[in-house]
């Protein structure tokens, strides 16, 4: 059956389904002797011969999920160029086994390794927000307001770090600090810690998920049980993080259409004298045009002029000026 190549190379243990893509294009994937740059193109896992980096992809072997309480003094990698020991030599041999992201060399405490790069990226994807438990023996004592700016978060060269909890364990003359963070950014709680004037002297990771350092001693590692497989890739054991959908809002009254057309200039010449009408120019429906302009005569005619505005009726001259046609 065909499947896209990231799908296969994942499934197989040679990386995530992310880095697979990134190896592609990067033309070091080939299936049968023709170099592929396309990470959506399709194989056959069974039928056709597929290499990375000129090693042939061998048959996906079974899933295996390990969980390692890794010492101190051991790299998170499978191949170290300095030679030093590195947490495949805490497990047994399996084709395609590779660490779950990285703990420094100095930092103890809980790593996941697989042959399942699907599974790898689910658990160390911010998306997805796997809970990381770690213990922290700090410098000094922090005051509640260090650990508010803990949790609001504090800007580290440009990136924004911050945890999801933090408690104060032990309060000597140095502290013990438990926090939770779900993303996995490069020397994050160290970086952060110290950023607060609290530098870190010990670090262990306790928890991921639903799992715990409980009963397993440094350097010792076991199997993980189905339930605590599907506890870390299943919602409810690291829940998507999601935005929340806005509120639905009430929808507006449709507008009443107006009464006339949109080009109707006389329409609109009406509409505004009717709106710049006085209210004593309603009249009742009753009254007639015609008596309506004899009684503004009748009131215009009965309005006696002021003093300097009369004139003398027709017919005769005004006083002081002889009539016309007479010297």
């Amino acid at each position: 059956m065909e499947e896209r190549l990231q799908k296969i190379l994942a499934r197989a243990g040679v990386a995530s389904r992310r880095a697979a893509e990134v190896a592609i294009s990067q033309g070091r994937v080939s299936v049968n002797g023709q170099t592929v740059t396309e990470p959506g193109t399709k194989a056959d896992a069974e039928r056709d011969e597929i290499r990375v980096d000129g090693a042939r992809l061998q048959a996906p072997a079974a899933p295996v999920y390990l969980l390692l309480n890794k010492p101190k003094g051991y790299v998170s990698t499978r191949q170290d160029p300095g030679r030093r020991p590195t947490v495949m030599d805490l497990v047994p041999p399996v084709a395609g086994l590779f660490p779950v992201g990285r703990l420094d060399i100095t930092t103890e405490g809980l790593l996941l390794l697989t042959n399942d790069g699907a599974f790898a990226e689910r658990v160390t994807h911010p998306r997805y927000e796997v809970p990381r438990v770690y213990h922290a023996k700090v410098h000094k004592i922090p005051d509640a307001e260090t650990l508010e700016r803990l949790r609001r978060g504090v800007r580290v060269e440009g990136d924004l770090l911050t945890v999801d909890r933090v408690r104060v364990l032990e309060a000597e003359k140095n502290a013990w600090l438990e926090l939770t963070l779900h993303e996995g950014k490069k020397h994050e709680v160290r970086r952060l810690l110290e950023a607060v004037g609290h530098p870190v002297s010990k670090l262990r990771r306790v928890g991921i998920g639903p799992l715990s350092s409980r009963g397993l001693k440094p350097g010792e590692f076991r199997s993980l049980t189905p339930s605590e497989v599907k506890g870390l890739i299943d919602p409810k054991g690291g829940h998507v993080k999601t935005v929340a959908p806005a509120p639905a809002r009430r929808p507006h009254p449709p507008r009443r259409p107006p009464n006339r057309p949109q080009g109707d200039k006389s329409a609109s010449r009406d509409h505004r004298a009717s709106r710049e009408r006085r209210p004593s120019d309603h009249r009742p429906s009753d009254h007639r045009p015609s008596d309506h302009r004899s009684s503004d005569k009748r009131s215009s005619d009965n309005r006696r002029p002021a003093a300097g505005d009369r004139r003398p009726p027709r017919g005769r001259p005004p006083r002081g000026r002889p009539p016309r046609g007479r010297t």
